[in-house]
């Protein structure tokens, strides 16, 4: 009977040979080839009346153009955004400075701005994350925010304290937390916990927790006590994640996304919702950034394909509305070089998670040229051998990797060929 073994080992050395070429040729190729074009940076000019924005071709170039095409240099650029590069406006002796009739100094501009980036990958459930939270005492009398050595984490049946130094559960402090809650209507386990786990911000807003009957509260600890909010808001909302903002400001405490796109911000006051007017945002798999300034509002959506943005007044109403196309990767030469070189693609990374993903991707229509080239090339290499029949050991890798596959095959695919 044919011992098959010596085949079989061959063909997962090759797999393997292949898979880690997969990976490793095209973070060469990208590495040689330079760094990709950078996101596009759209803002609204109240000098203008009208959106501005910076792009990168690639190589660390720019250009600076407005919704007509003009074109500007980089200094000029930065006069047309004074509430965004006022520092460097005030450097060059150009503060105070005068917009829709009204005078600014720098301590006015920094006094009302407020910037919230939110990328797809750090929303909920796009990475890994410990159910332990750090729940900051907030005293008057302390200016200091030390970092608390008890995690909160919620059961079935209550929230639990537990001491990170001793691992231990601190029934006390559990007990007066879960009564809280229960007393304001909370019904266990929570399905929702968002804050921000750091003590590197002006002040503590504790944690927005979404119940398991859909409701949603606000949870603070004030001098060691609980002090919790029910919102009231409608249990049907699909709510995919809450960002929680603690700026000095104070106009808003975060705000909420929905998973079929909504932006609603979470008033400081009353805990009125506020819409943003966007249209076609996937949370999933586009980033947002909201950025203040003393006269507007501005909200920019980032997809692969193009960057959205609209002008808010004060009041979040819409004023202007802006969309800028991202210029393609595949028009690009590089990018075609890459498709014919690579078909197959293997990476650990996306965009839109914060934790590896494994994915396997196809080049697309200039890969199916490269693997014909491929299979030509192991042809010719087989009739110089005198061996026109092409083995299915040899074969296979290359109808599917094309140049990966034909180098496994020539480095460890030989001694199988040879023996047959």
């Amino acid at each position: 009977m044919r011992d098959l073994m010596p085949e079989l080992t061959n063909g997962c050395l090759v797999a393997l040979t292949v898979a880690a070429l997969l990976f490793a040729l095209p973070a060469l190729f990208d590495k040689v080839a330079g760094p990709p074009g950078e996101e596009p940076l759209v803002f609204y000019s109240p000098v203008l009346g009208q959106f501005i924005y910076q792009r990168s071709p690639g190589s660390h170039r720019f250009e600076y153009r407005d919704e007509e095409g003009r074109e500007y240099s980089r200094q000029e650029f930065e006069e047309l955004l004074p509430f965004v590069y006022f520092r460097n406006l005030e450097r060059r002796n150009l503060l105070p400075v005068t917009v829709a009739g009204r005078r600014f100094q720098l301590e006015d501009i920094a006094a009302e701005r407020q910037g919230l980036e939110i990328r797809a990958r750090h929303l909920r459930g796009h990475f890994p994350q410990i159910p332990l939270y750090p729940l900051f005492n907030t005293d008057p009398e302390t200016a200091m925010m030390p970092f608390p050595e008890k995690l909160f984490r919620f059961t079935d049946r209550g929230m639990e304290f537990v001491n990170a130094d001793f691992n231990r559960v601190n029934p006390e402090l559990s007990l007066r937390f879960t009564r809280a809650l229960e007393g304001a209507g909370f019904v266990f386990p929570a399905t929702l916990i968002a804050g921000r786990p750091t003590n590197l911000k002006p002040f503590d807003d504790g944690y927005f927790i979404r119940d398991a009957a859909g409701q949603v509260f606000h949870l603070r600890r004030v001098v060691n006590q609980p002090v919790v909010h029910n919102l009231g808001l409608d249990r049907t909302l699909d709510i995919a994640d809450i960002v929680v903002s603690e700026h000095e400001r104070r106009e808003f405490r975060g705000l909420i996304i929905t998973r079929q796109g909504q932006i609603l911000l979470i008033s400081w006051d009353d805990y009125r919702l506020i819409p943003l007017p966007v249209e076609g945002y996937d949370p999933a798999r586009m980033d947002i950034r909201l950025l203040i300034d003393p006269l507007y509002r501005t909200l920019t959506v980032s997809s692969s394909d193009v960057v959205f943005g609209v002008a808010m007044d004060a009041a979040y109403l819409p004023l202007h509305r802006f969309s800028l196309p991202r210029p393609r990767d595949e028009e690009s030469a590089l990018k075609r070089l890459r498709d014919v070189f690579f078909p197959l693609v293997l990476t650990v990374e996306s965009p839109w998670r914060g934790q590896a993903d494994l994915q396997l991707r196809y080049g697309g229509v200039w890969s199916t040229g490269g693997v014909g080239a491929a299979l030509l090339l192991l042809v010719l290499l087989n009739l110089g051998r005198k061996r026109p029949l092409l083995p299915l050991s040899q074969l296979v890798p290359v109808a599917l990797a094309g140049l990966p596959g034909l180098i496994a095959v020539l480095l460890v695919g030989r001694a199988a060929g040879d023996s047959q």
